[in-house]
């Protein structure tokens, strides 16, 4: 959850401004955003998020800056031919959710719950009424329509998916710079402790010193990655790559990602499968990073992020539940 929509939400209304928060509950064809994105705004205009820009963000804001804004769902198409619609050609149509907040009592728990790492749904009622936190289906891992009464909008506190950055070298560092940009919780492990100093990765959620063979013991019980993580490993050498890779096998990681040259790569397989190992070929995404040329360290992690980017999206969007 971004962190700094709710806070420029509290900053507005405790400056007594009419405060909107605005949400894409819904949306077919093709649209600037996904189910889940969202925005806060006031009468003076945006204040922080996005439900994609263009033609269909402006007309929401100036609906909430002129006071059209009715609290609850609003249906807008896409396709210009349509009366109605807001001058887009993308061709498709979206829902959006007006929530007006009478206070900031909502919002600090908000805010309260995402310091304090608590794995909770900022629940947004589609008719408009005041958001609430409530727990997090265990099955769902992002933003969910829950179409039973009471019928709302779920949005993650935390950031269910997690990245596993094992390896502590100067692409990890970028890696970490560039994930903590995008918002994705991650943690990161090696085992120098000159390369796992907490302050080398201010953006990292948990930063560990250990041996690779060593893994499964940091990275345990809440802790373990799960089919909705990933796992990228990019350590100095061939031994701990082997020692992470292993550890990364027996884990239900969804993504693994390993950097290394095609030598590399082949004697790794060789060993993983006279060790018994079986199906690593088709766990392990080797070399690691979408192939865009990259050669320096930033721009491996660009590349390593995108590819994470890539596979996130890959799992779907929005749930659609019948039920909490």
């Amino acid at each position: 959850m971004d962190a700094g929509i709710l806070q420029a939400a509290a900053a507005a209304l405790a400056g007594g401004h009419r405060v909107f928060l605005v949400t894409v509950t819904a949306a077919t064809g093709s649209t600037p955003q996904r189910p889940g994105a969202w925005m806060a705004v006031d009468e003076t205009g945006l204040l922080a998020g996005t439900i994609g820009g263009g033609a269909l963000e402006y007309t929401c804001l100036r609906l909430a800056a002129e006071g059209q804004a009715v609290p609850g769902v609003r249906h807008f198409s896409l396709n210009a031919r349509e009366a109605g619609a807001v001058g887009m050609i993308c061709g498709g149509s979206t829902d959006i959710l007006f929530t007006p907040l009478a206070d900031s009592t909502p919002v600090q728990a908000a805010l309260a719950a995402l310091d304090a790492r608590q794995d909770v749904v900022f629940c947004l009622p589609l008719d408009g009424g005041a958001p609430c936190l409530a727990p997090r289906d265990l099955s769902c891992t992002g933003p969910a329509l829950i179409t039973d009464a009471p019928a709302r909008m779920e949005l993650p506190v935390l950031d269910t998916r997690r990245v596993f950055v094992i390896g502590g070298g100067h692409v990890a560092r970028e890696v970490s710079r560039l994930l903590g940009q995008l918002g994705t919780r991650h943690y990161l492990a090696d085992d120098r402790a000159e390369f796992s100093a907490p302050e080398r990765f201010p953006a990292a959620e948990g930063v560990f010193q250990a041996e690779f063979s060593s893994l499964g013991a940091v990275f345990a019980g809440a802790l373990a990655p799960t089919a909705s993580d990933a796992v990228c490993i990019m350590t100095r050498g061939h031994e701990g790559d082997a020692a992470a890779v292993r550890w990364a096998l027996g884990t239900d990681a969804g993504y693994i990602g390993l950097m290394g040259s095609r030598r590399k790569r082949e004697k790794l397989f060789a060993d993983l499968a006279a060790a018994g190992y079986t199906g690593a070929e088709q766990r392990i995404t080797t070399p690691i990073g979408l192939a865009i040329g990259a050669v320096t360290p930033a721009e491996i992690a660009v590349s390593v992020c995108a590819q994470l980017i890539q596979w996130f999206h890959s799992k779907g969007g929005t749930a659609l539940h019948g039920g909490a």
